[in-house]
């Protein structure tokens, strides 16, 4: 079993409350306190903010991803004391953006999540941002644009997602009868994802001068929307070719844009000590990425 301190560490992070951890722990509040007390004086570090809601301090930041892991290996253990008869679903929390979400890895992951009975918590934000819920604790794993590791992490390259600036046949008639050109983008709505999605921006900031705030948009936070918003003919944007390669040859969208591809490199962070169970969950992601992505 996990350290009862760490426990109670754990459990008021996650309730982010002394009285809810309790209630969790069906222990006394003071009990849990106590515990706390305990690892802080032990570490020589004070790991929790008593506000209201309890924040974890910098040092108690920094202790959550080792919590997660040893949360993850006394599920497995409980597993294998079971033997062979049915055991109860362990939980893998992994960092994902929305693209990779939607298209190869799911895919990529099925079997082991069929075979060994995981239930996924799939967290999800921009690739470039991925990496800060690895860091925290949120996650076990996260797919990113980061190419080195973190300290007490292992990186895996994943190959590269390529992205297309596309719209329907009918949008680039109505907007760029001329091509793309600076005037027409300044009224054409583009598509993004959401405040951390820049490959719209530095596009047009970097061929056209135009700056964010010079042009419409729509935000669509769905990669299923963004790209179907597109093919309806409300906007443009950059798409994943793994994601619209049939509306793309059936002439639903088209590339408004040729010879501007976006190449974004992919990378799959992991903690370098991992539970067997997440050891076979990271070389699932990596070997579908690969039979999904482009090369480097």
């Amino acid at each position: 079993m996990i350290d009862a301190r760490y426990q109670a560490f754990d459990a008021v992070v996650q309730a982010r409350s002394f009285e809810a951890a309790a209630r969790r722990l069906n222990l006394t509040q003071s009990a849990v306190s106590q515990r706390i007390k305990q690892l802080e004086a032990e570490l020589g570090q004070v790991l929790l903010v008593r506000s209201k809601p309890v924040q974890p301090t910098p040092a108690g930041r920094r202790l959550l991803p080792y919590v997660a892991q040893l949360r993850l290996i006394e599920a497995e253990a409980a597993r294998a004391l079971a033997g062979d008869g049915a055991h109860a679903p362990v939980r893998l929390s992994v960092g994902l953006n929305a693209d990779t979400l939607a298209t190869w890895f799911l895919p990529a992951v099925r079997q082991v999540v069929q075979d060994e009975a995981v239930v996924l918590e799939c967290v999800v934000d921009d690739q470039d941002h991925t990496h800060a819920l690895l860091a925290g604790g949120d996650v076990l794993g996260c797919v990113s644009t980061r190419p080195d590791a973190m300290r007490g992490c292992a990186v895996r390259p994943l190959g590269v997602m390529r992205y297309l600036c596309v719209a329907s046949p009918e949008f680039c008639a109505r907007h760029f009868p001329r091509g793309l050109t600076r005037q027409a983008l300044a009224r054409a709505p583009g598509i993004v994802f959401g405040r951390h999605d820049d490959m719209h921006d530095l596009f047009l900031r970097q061929h056209f001068g135009l700056d964010a705030g010079q042009y419409p948009q729509h935000v669509v936070p769905s990669s299923e929307g963004f790209w179907s918003l597109a093919a309806a003919g409300l906007g443009y944007g950059f798409v994943p070719t793994i994601q619209i390669a049939r509306q793309l040859a059936e002439g639903v969208l088209v590339d408004v844009a040729p010879g501007h591809a976006e190449d974004v490199a992919l990378y799959w962070h992991h903690w370098q000590v991992q539970s067997p169970l997440m050891a076979r969950l990271s070389d699932a992601v990596v070997d579908g990425a690969r039979g999904a992505l482009a090369l480097p």
